[in-house]
């Protein structure tokens, strides 16, 4: 499939700054973040953060890094990072908290995601690393297309394909066939001031239904 009047293309370190703003717009939707990052939302500090973690993974081999461009405006209006990782990764222990985390906090999503890691019969997998569609830009199939592109890519390769579904999304993967495999709850409460409504966070780990 393919939208009208839309393109995609690779990304390049020029749409750095655009595709950054694309990923701190999508964080401040995560209620687990206001707890994860120190004195959020920390504009500065996510821009550093998020612009780093797109610096890297430009040049990865391992990684594809796509955007749609609005033919009319040649703007991005969205972006796919997908890659091609091991099934079994070797344990890399604890790690650092790196500053304007909080460690509690952080300890747990490191520990959440290494429950919800795959496993495959396959020695690589195909993981949707992050797709993100710029508000007045959905509800064009732009999402779709970039899910499909991902899928293909797995196809054409033999691998299998999944990702790890924030909750934001969860419903939009699932109506386009994926299930999900693990879940992991967080109880946000216990980070939470009294009765300020916060609940369960669930990450889910998704595959294409069978």
């Amino acid at each position: 499939m393919s939208v009208p009047n839309h393109s995609v293309v690779p990304m390049t370190e020029d749409d750095i700054p655009a595709i950054t703003k694309f990923l701190q717009d999508s964080k401040l939707q995560l209620a687990i973040n206001r707890f994860l990052i120190s004195d959020w939302p920390n504009p500065p500090f996510q821009k550093a953060h998020y612009g780093g973690v797109i610096e890297r993974s430009l040049p990865d081999q391992r990684m594809t890094c796509l955007k749609v461009v609005n033919d009319a405006t040649k703007q991005p209006v969205a972006h796919l990072f997908y890659s091609r990782l091991p099934s079994r990764p070797e344990d890399q222990g604890s790690k650092k908290v790196p500053a304007a985390f909080v460690p509690d906090v952080y300890r747990t999503v490191m520990d959440f995601s290494r429950e919800l890691k795959p496993s495959f019969d396959t020695e690589e997998y195909i993981d949707l690393t992050h797709l993100y569609v710029e508000p007045s830009s959905r509800g064009l199939g732009i999402g779709s297309w970039l899910l499909g592109i991902a899928q293909g890519a797995a196809m054409e390769a033999k691998l299998p394909f999944s990702l790890c579904s924030e909750p934001t999304h969860h419903g939009f993967f699932v109506s386009r066939g994926l299930r999900d495999l693990k879940t992991v709850d967080v109880d946000l409460r216990k980070w939470a001031p009294p009765a300020s409504g916060y609940g369960i966070f669930r990450m889910s780990r998704m595959a294409p239904a069978e």
